[in-house]
């Protein structure tokens, strides 16, 4: 068994996105508060789900997690979809997951064929509405135990 740092994985997310889809990026959910430029040009949410360990006694430190990132999409005026910036958000989280599944460099990495993806229509905490994005994957955890 390992003690694997929740935020550790978070701050793996935060680096695989930040400034390469978005720099508007919050790890656990919404923030409370949007700013002009989550408002106008959008932002991502990163979250962590429950972490399978499947270690063994050999010194590895081996286990699963599925993580989500959800792109929060500004409409057009009267709820259309903004097309060019769903795609931009939607090619850019989708590159990301592909680049960060052919590279098993390090601790983390994403179990390629794992993604999963949604569309829906949310309403923030300030009332605004978005489109939003969802894009689920595994992140494999394989550390070497001091």
């Amino acid at each position: 068994m390992f003690n694997e740092s929740r935020i550790d994985i978070y701050n793996f997310l935060y680096q695989m996105f930040f400034d390469t889809v978005t720099r508007n990026v919050y790890k656990m959910g919404e923030p409370t508060e949007n700013t002009e430029s989550d408002t106008t040009d959008g932002f991502i949410t990163l979250e962590v789900g429950a972490i399978s360990d499947d270690s063994e006694f050999d010194g590895d430190a081996y286990g699963w997690v599925r993580c989500f990132v959800t792109a929060y999409v500004p409409q057009k005026s009267r709820g259309r979809l903004d097309d060019a910036k769903y795609k931009e958000f939607e090619d850019g989280i989708n590159t990301v997951v592909r680049l960060a599944s052919e590279s098993s460099d390090g601790d983390y990495y994403v179990l390629s064929g794992s993604e999963l993806s949604i569309d829906d229509v949310e309403t923030s905490q300030k009332g605004n509405q978005y489109h939003i994005y969802q894009k689920s994957f595994i992140i494999i955890i394989d550390k070497q135990i001091e």
